[in-house]
Formats: C-alpha cells, structure tokens, sequence
C-alpha cells in the first residue's frame, strides 16, 4: 500500500479524528473509505454533451423567427 501525506486544516483534522472514534476505526480507514466514494461519484458523472452545454444558445434568437435562416422567403436579397 502507498503512503500519501498530506496538510488539512485543523478543524477539518479534528472532524476526521471525531468521526473516526465513533466509528472506532482508524483515520487512514476513514478517509480511505471517503477518498474512494468521492473518486467513484467524480467517475460516474457524466460531463454536459455539447448540446447541453449549449442548449440557451440555440432556437430562434430575438427575432421569433424558427427558420429566419433556412425559408427562402427570409433569403429574398441575401448576398446581393
């Protein structure tokens, strides 16, 4: 098993010390058994697809308009 240290706050020491009596286990169980659950919450979250990312930016814009770029009535002198 590797050995890792690392500095926390003190009061954050303290709370690991107090949780670690009352479940009359050892700090290095504990926050093992912590370290362990948060790496499997990172791992099973899934990052936004793009369309998600980007959902607000999609739609009709502030004209209303659904196909204001695809109706060839909205095209009439487009590029002329």
């Amino acid at each position: 098993m590797t050995t890792i240290s690392l500095k926390i706050p003190d009061d954050l020491a303290a709370r690991l010390d107090l949780a670690a009596r009352e479940r009359r286990t050892s700090r290095s169980v504990l926050f093992r058994e912590a370290l362990e659950e948060k790496l499997d919450e990172i791992a099973n979250t899934k990052a936004p697809s793009l369309f998600e990312r980007s959902a607000d930016l999609c739609g009709a814009g502030e004209s209303g308009i659904g196909d204001l770029a695809s109706h060839p009535r909205h095209l009439d002198g487009f590029g002329t």
